[in-house]
């Protein structure tokens, strides 16, 4: 199983890199946003998990840049972004990103830290977001401290950076974040293990550990789910944490036009860890006819 997804790995990533890419650096105040652009066709941002950039969506890029014009956004203090330090909020830099690349809508997909990126400009911008993706979500006005696992973890975190140990730092996130409530380090494949620690090192590394967004808070996004328009697709890994679980539940009870979908036997980064079931998810969900 181990030596399967390190092949699916890499044979994603290799593929991902024969497909056509235009780069750009977009000002936002005084930030200038990295975004990969591919394909033709409807526009499709994707938003990245907190501590991960553009590259977490390698397996999905080549595939998905098909059927649409994707928009790969390394979010303001991630990947190769140059952050400056204006207090823009998160969904008016989005916005801007759209305006700069001529893309009047989108779908938006977001994962994690990403999801909760998606919401809000869904919420603050309902005209421009056709449809919307929220994979492993989190969301604002929930209080993440009912897993017991990731509150030791997130101590252990916590006293980390305080000293300044980046090592231990990133090993405690990647045992909430990769490996799970579920699983010891030894139970997760390598590959997905050595491939988060990379992107983690490096993304705290560049941005000197200064990786917070800045979202709309009165009232919380929580809040106002019932004003969110667009048709929404709700993506959870059964091995994620059960905080994650339960915010699942609560948008595909809460959301007006809401599917969940539970991915079985995958953590938090379902899309590395089930590349083409999570693909396949995504992509017909995003393709289905609007009525």
């Amino acid at each position: 199983m181990r030596f399967i997804l390190l092949i699916g790995l890499w044979l994603w990533a290799v593929a991902s890199l024969a497909q056509p890419v235009r780069p750009h650096y977009v000002r936002v105040a005084d930030s200038q946003l990295y975004v990969e652009e591919s394909g033709h066709g409807p526009v499709l941002l994707l938003l990245h998990g907190g501590l991960l950039d553009h590259r977490q969506w390698a397996p999905q890029v080549r595939a998905w840049s098909r059927h649409f014009r994707v928009l790969n956004c390394d979010m303001r203090k991630h990947g190769l972004t140059h952050d400056g330090d204006s207090t823009v909020l998160s969904s008016d830099a989005l916005a801007t990103v759209l305006d700069s690349l001529h893309a009047p809508t989108a779908y938006v997909l977001g994962h994690s830290l990403g999801s909760v990126a998606a919401l809000d400009l869904a919420l603050a911008y309902p005209q421009r977001v056709r449809r919307l993706v929220l994979a492993a979500p989190g969301l604002i006005g929930y209080d993440l401290n009912h897993d017991s696992v990731l509150v030791a973890n997130s101590r252990l975190e916590d006293a980390a950076r305080q000293r300044h140990d980046t090592l231990s730092y990133i090993e405690y996130f990647v045992r909430s974040w990769v490996d799970g409530p579920h699983r010891q380090p030894a139970q997760t494949p390598p590959a997905l293990r050595a491939r988060a620690t990379q992107l983690v090192r490096q993304n705290l590394t560049r941005h000197q550990w200064a990786t917070h967004l800045k979202f709309s808070y009165e009232p919380t996004p929580r809040q106002r789910l019932a004003e969110v328009q667009a048709p929404t697709l709700v993506l959870v890994g059964s091995l994620d944490m059960q905080d994650i679980l339960t915010i699942s539940q609560e948008l595909g009870q809460r959301l007006p036009h809401v599917r969940r979908v539970v991915l079985p036997g995958a953590a938090h980064l379902l899309n590395l860890e089930q590349p083409q079931r999570f693909t396949r998810e995504v992509q017909a969900f995003l393709l289905e006819k609007e009525k």
